[in-house]
């Protein structure tokens, strides 16, 4: 990485920072898909998601603190070899791009005027950049205004909806049904959760227990959030709803603090993609740097190629499918991930758990359980990123 990109992650980095980009990725777009699996057994998949993002964490931690800062991709590549490093490089990318796709999606359908959502959607991935583009001259400080406001507005949407004793609504279970209380449906609630922690290993060079420790915290705001707005709205309205916090709002006759809604979820928003585009560039240019991709500049020349494919998938793919698909992807990187942990000695491991094996293990259990169309997209992204990689490679050999 440049030191201009080392000096931005240092900028980014920190703890509160980590957890508003999860939170607000999570509260944006995940939480409808997953209470639309398995109604209030949500609770128990965000659960899972959190075993197995704090799984990832620590081993993610602990092959930084053994083979120094460097990205995801590059633990794999170092420790498990050239393609399985390719194999993770393409999923992680992919799955990044297609959850900025995602953020960028909910966020615009909340501050955009109606059916108009698709003509600003590229908007915050802009910004985003931009912040990415001026990192280096801005004060670390700044940095932590959108996460303040983030986690305060969320803390009075919270407050409200406990604080007014909710409406009558319909309770169902029976399988099959959006939105009703369905234990089957916990393993596709705790991949679509996981979308949340997709950004994770962006705080894998704090160290294992501050890693987890974040994790835990965008968990609690997401597991609040899930359990006011099942309150309020209920499984069965939740899932049908474009923008289940402003109806959570409504719900509690709080429709008065709209406004703050809007704030507070256009500072998290802009978090949240500026946390996965740093991800996206991070992984592009160390897979140019081995010759997977062509190279485009600095660090921050595959921003606008990411950017621009992100916001066509933000455009074309309709939010819920896109969080399937992104949090599959990732998932599947995360399991090389934690392969490659599993080759640390005892005595490079943080703890006694054997989290390479147990996350490896998780990942692809939830991955695989999400959904059909998430696990078909992911196969042919291997195919056709993992050939697209291979050309790139082959020709870089050759120069």
């Amino acid at each position: 990485m440049t030191a201009m990109g080392q000096q931005v992650a240092r900028a980014v980095g920190t703890p509160l920072g980590a957890v508003a980009g999860m939170l607000a990725a999570g509260v944006l777009a995940a939480i409808s898909p997953a209470v639309a699996e398995a109604g209030w057994w949500s609770l128990a998949g965000l659960a899972l998601a959190f075993l197995v993002a704090s799984l990832t964490a620590v081993s993610l931690a602990d092959l930084t603190a053994a083979s120094g800062a460097q990205s995801a991709y590059l633990h794999v590549r170092e420790r498990l070899g050239v393609v399985p490093g390719r194999l993770a490089g393409v999923l992680g990318l992919a799955g990044r791009i297609v959850a900025i796709g995602a953020v960028a999606n909910m966020v615009t359908v909340y501050l955009a005027p109606t059916g108009s959502a698709g003509l600003f959607m590229i908007l915050p991935i802009c910004a985003a950049y931009l912040l990415h583009a001026l990192g280096a001259g801005l004060s670390p400080r700044l940095w932590l205004t959108p996460a303040v406001v983030l986690i305060v507005t969320l803390g009075i949407l919270v407050a409200v909806g406990l604080a007014i004793a909710p409406a009558e609504h319909l309770t169902i279970s029976q399988s099959g049904v959006i939105g009703s209380n369905d234990a089957t449906g916990i393993l596709a609630a705790a991949g679509l959760l996981f979308f949340g922690f997709v950004g994770l290993d962006r705080q894998a060079g704090r160290g294992a227990r501050s890693a987890v420790v974040a994790v835990a915290a965008a968990a609690l705001g997401m597991l609040l959030v899930v359990i006011v707005a099942l309150r309020q709205v209920g499984g069965p309205r939740l899932p049908l709803s474009p923008v289940p916090l402003r109806d959570l709002l409504a719900a509690a006759d709080a429709s008065s603090l709209d406004v703050l809604l809007m704030i507070g979820l256009a500072a998290g928003g802009v978090l949240a993609l500026y946390f996965l585009l740093g991800g996206a560039m991070d992984f592009a240019f160390d897979m140019a740097e081995t010759g997977e991709l062509p190279k485009i500049g600095g660090r921050l020349g595959p921003g606008l190629p990411v950017a621009g494919v992100a916001g066509g998938v933000g455009i074309f793919v309709p939010a819920a499918d896109a969080v399937a698909i992104a949090a599959c992807l990732a998932l599947v990187s995360y399991a090389f991930v934690n392969s490659a942990a599993r080759s640390l000695c005892r005595a490079q491991r943080s703890t006694w758990v054997r989290t390479g094996c147990c996350g490896l293990a998780l990942s692809v259990i939830v991955a695989v359980n999400i959904s059909v169309v998430s696990l078909l997209s992911t196969v042919g992204v291997v195919l056709v990123g993992t050939l697209l990689c291979t050309l790139s490679a082959r020709k870089a050999d050759r120069a």
